[in-house]
């Protein structure tokens, strides 16, 4: 009988319900932000995040890497469509069709001659291919972070950032290690070997067997019709060529003729021709008769050029190159993909970038942002966006979505990936244009000024006038209540102070990069690339110093000390010290009026809360990167790069969660108020619902309250006896004097399971003791039956069922519950379940979509204890795929509805 271990885990930890201090608990909500990206629609209407891979197949079909959004989308028949990846990064799906599968940051992409393709899961630290039937399966990789020896399988072995791939005519599968520094190669049997590189970063090797060469940080690969490999050998500033025989020479960049910049891109085409992109934003082309031409690009980072000749055609970032059959050269042009045909004449053939379709002028809910900054609220209530990847700067109203500053398009006339907002004093919007190393001010007209910064980047000393000074990427501003206006110019490493009278100061940072100088001047200290800044209700400056993965304060006489963060990049040091505690590259930070601090952990993928006490605590986010969690506690939900947070007046904290597109926000869980008595009333709750009301003998709950135990959690342990102990850390629990079994004790709050001898009882009184003395104490109702379903439910295969993984009609799923009441067992508390299973003695009816399932079987759980399983088959005809609810009965009480996806 198949049944869910993880039940066990659920029994003996605490649940965020009421946890011990109510001020940190959150339920996380999106505000702005949706998944609507142009999936069926055409592909010029279509949106993408960067792209990082492009390929072509024979008949014509392009296929990108659309990779902060981790999928694969594809370009055919004047349709674009999504063939792998849900969206949210995540490792999932294997062996089952790619688009139910999670990818983390697609890059290369490449197609065999059998029409598979194999995707470079950068994030995951994996290469997977999707069948030409649409399944996806892992062929290398075992997702560590790390580079290991050749001779283990391809799928035992680890990589180190594989990043672009190749396939060559006979089947063989190249992958680029970035960060291994070497090529290897997978044949079609399976067997993996290095044949470029050491491992070491360096250069070497021309003329020698390519496996004894250095080589650094290689990137794009392709192949030309006699099978010699050609490899961006980025970090050399060079093309290197793998030859038939194994040996490795340069063909371009380094000490040959032609000069490169960082090349990430190679192609080749039918005619032999090799196409370079490299960080200069132009293509050149190498023919075979030895010419270097520029073939696309002007060398100017932007977008423009469309129907004309692409050497007067500007790129945005060129990240990947794919010749086709007939000629043309295919480019992954930041957020589009642009086609140069042979006559050399450019167009876009995908993405609109940004510049239509983002939603404006309807439901923010229903908007599409890309790489959302930092945020902002004025006292009308309005909330402003620093939507970095539109180029635009967004207001939302009345739940209404529009633009405010920006065309879409990076530009000096507009803005330039602008990341921080904030408003000053007069109601003015102050926008840190980025790449335009400048500070707007917006006003309620719309009309636009310059505050600070020339537009050339650069450095001034202070006393400089501000429209005179020179900034380097300012990412973030904000103002204090004296209406000081600081300026965080990350390049520059340092804080300016914009006085009301116009003086510029520096506030923190000396300008070089370092970590020196905590409780002494900041105006002497070392800051590195900050990137956020707040201030409080006293004057204090926050600034979220992110290199140095620390959060530090500058108080009002120009001490710097650091608050959060032992300067060590990593996560720990919850419930510790927040100084020894490890942070990831924060770039966001709030304070509140009570003194709390709130830090966008952005490499961790959490929210994080520091207390005047000096304690630091996760607030939001497991640590694992994905999206989910909506309309649920925070502390259980998943982020993806948390950056910009703000508070607003009602404890309410806003963040834009980067990597998911979207703008979302934690809202504080109030518990009801509790009566004033001599003895602490405690909350006593079903422990799958949390839902308040009679007790059925045999339920599992869980009692909130304040001091009711240790602080640190206690699990509950199974006796000699056989039994789950009654006592856990000092703490007992009676109901009517009988002492229940107890699977986790902690100071706010106790899981128990209720003896059956409160059967027949119209109420009974619940009493917890701390160390012998009562800690608090309440009389409940009692009933036959207060059935209650867990979320989680498992399909016929035992995996569990999600949105991803949906179960098949007419086929079994398990559910799990408990509350049922008396069974036709012992009825004694605290015994795992054995064969033969007790089965409850009242009547069990389960519904799918509102139809009656067929019970398998209902009856206690195999080895747990108050818990109910119940094997159900899952009606086929009259119920339809999606989302559907399940409702469970027990005697009279039916238990709250839950859902499952069925297919």
């Amino acid at each position: 009988m198949k049944y869910c271990w993880c039940l066990l885990a659920w029994l003996s930890v605490p649940l965020v319900w009421g946890a011990d201090s109510t001020r940190l608990a959150y339920q996380v909500e999106t505000v702005v932000g949706s998944s609507r990206i142009g999936d069926g629609g055409p592909p010029l209407a279509a949106q993408f995040s960067v792209i990082q891979g492009v390929a072509v197949d024979r008949s014509g079909n392009v296929y990108l890497a659309d990779t902060d959004n981790h999928r694969i989308r594809k370009v055919s028949g004047g349709v674009v469509t999504t063939i792998a990846g849900t969206g949210t990064a995540g490792f999932s799906g294997d062996g089952k069709p790619a688009v139910a599968a999670q990818l983390n940051l697609p890059y290369g992409i490449a197609l065999d001659p059998n029409g598979n393709l194999f995707v470079a899961d950068f994030g995951n630290h994996r290469i997977r291919r999707i069948s030409s039937d649409g399944i996806i399966t892992t062929v290398a990789g075992n997702g560590k972070r790390a580079s290991s020896p050749d001779g283990l399988p391809a799928t035992g072995s680890s990589l180190l950032a594989p990043r672009n791939v190749a396939v060559d005519g006979a089947g063989n599968l190249y992958v680029a290690e970035f960060e291994g520094h070497r090529v290897r190669r997978l044949t079609p049997d399976g067997r993996f070997a290095t044949v470029a590189g050491t491992g070491a970063s360096g250069w070497s090797g021309d003329g020698k067997a390519a496996y004894l060469a250095q080589v650094s940080y290689p990137a794009g690969m392709a192949f030309d019709r006699a099978g010699a490999l050609y490899m961006a050998d980025s970090g050399n500033n060079a093309v290197r060529k793998i030859y038939a025989d194994g040996s490795i020479g340069t063909v371009l960049g380094r000490n040959t003729a032609t000069l490169l910049y960082t090349p990430l891109s190679v192609a080749v085409d039918p005619a032999g021709t090799i196409f370079v992109g490299d960080s200069t934003f132009i293509v050149r082309a190498f023919t075979t008769a030895g010419k270097w031409l520029a073939y696309a690009g002007t060398g100017e980072p932007a977008f423009s050029g469309d129907a004309k000749p692409a050497t007067s055609a500007a790129l945005i970032s060129i990240n990947d190159l794919a010749a086709d059959t007939s000629g043309n050269l295919l480019i992954a042009d930041g957020v589009r993909v642009r086609r140069v045909d042979p006559v050399g004449m450019i167009a876009t053939v995908a993405g609109d970038g940004f510049a239509h379709s983002v939603g404006d002028g309807g439901a923010a809910s229903e908007a599409l942002l890309h790489l959302p900054a930092s945020l902002t609220l004025d006292s009308m209530g309005n909330l402003f966006v620093a939507d970095t990847g539109t180029q635009r700067v967004r207001q939302v109203h009345d739940g209404q979505i529009a633009t405010l500053a920006g065309t879409g398009t990076a530009s000096s006339a507009g803005v330039n990936n602008p990341m921080g907002v904030a408003v000053d004093h007069a109601g003015n919007l102050l926008v840190a244009d980025t790449y335009n190393h400048r500070i707007l001010a917006v006003t309620a007209a719309k009309s636009v000024r310059l505050l600070a910064g020339t537009g050339k980047p650069g450095a001034s000393p202070e006393g400089t006038p501000p429209l005179s000074a020179m900034l380097l990427s300012p990412r973030a501003v904000c103002v204090d209540r004296t209406g000081n206006v600081y300026i965080v110019d990350s390049g520059n490493h340092r804080v300016l102070r914009l006085t009301p009278g116009g003086v510029l100061q520096t506030a923190a940072g000396n300008g070089s990069k370092g970590s020196a100088g905590d409780e002494g001047p900041a105006r002497l200290a070392q800051l590195n690339t900050p990137s956020a800044c707040t201030t409080d209700t006293v004057g204090n400056l926050f600034v979220a110093d992110t290199a140095n993965h620390a959060i530090r304060r500058i108080n009002t006489i120009g001490v710097i000390a650091t608050v959060a963060g032992s300067g060590a990049e990593g996560w720990a040091g919850d419930e510790g010290a927040a100084t020894a505690a490890s942070l990831s590259l924060p770039r966001g930070v709030a304070v509140d009026d009570d003194g709390d601090i709130f830090i966008g952990d952005t490499g961790n993928h959490r929210i994080r809360m520091v207390t005047p006490d000096g304690t630091i605590h996760s607030i939001a986010g497991t640590g694992a990167n994905g999206l989910a969690g909506d309309g649920g506690p925070a502390r259980a939900g998943l982020l993806n790069g948390p950056q910009g947070v703000f508070l607003d007046g009602a404890g309410n904290l806003y963040f834009a969660d980067t990597g998911n597109h979207r703008i979302r926000r934690l809202v504080p869980v109030i518990p009801p108020p509790q009566p004033v008595t001599q003895v602490p009333e405690v909350a006593v709750v079903n422990a799958l619902s949390l839902s308040r009301g009679a007790v059925a003998p045999g339920e599992v709950l869980s009692i909130y309250g304040a001091w009711l135990g240790p602080s640190d959690g206690v699990v509950g342990e199974i006796g000699a006896d056989g039994l789950l102990a009654r006592e856990a850390g000092g703490v007992t629990v009676t109901f009517d004097g009988v002492a229940a079994p107890i699977f986790y004790a902690q100071s706010g709050q106790v899981n128990v399971q209720a003896p059956y001898t409160v059967a027949g009882s119209e109420a009974v009184a619940v009493e917890v003791r701390y160390l012998g003395k009562v800690a608090g104490a309440s009389s409940v109702p009692v009933a036959p039956s207060a059935p209650a379903l867990l979320s989680l439910a498992a399909n016929a295969d035992g995996t569990a069922n999600a949105e991803a993984n949906p179960a098949s009609r007419s086929k079994w799923m398990t559910f799990y519950a408990t509350g049922e009441g008396l069974t036709d067992g012992l009825n004694v508390a605290g015994v795992p379940a054995q064969e033969p299973y007790a089965r409850p003695l009242l009547p069990i009816a389960l519904t799918i979509a509102g139809v009656k399932a067929e019970i398998l079987f209902a009856g206690s759980a195999p080895g747990l204890i108050g818990v109910m399983q119940i094997n159900a088959i899952v009606p086929g005809g009259f119920v339809g795929p999606g989302e559907t609810a399940v409702e469970l009965t027990v005697g009279a009480a039916k238990a709250p509805a839950v859902s499952v996806w069925l297919k």
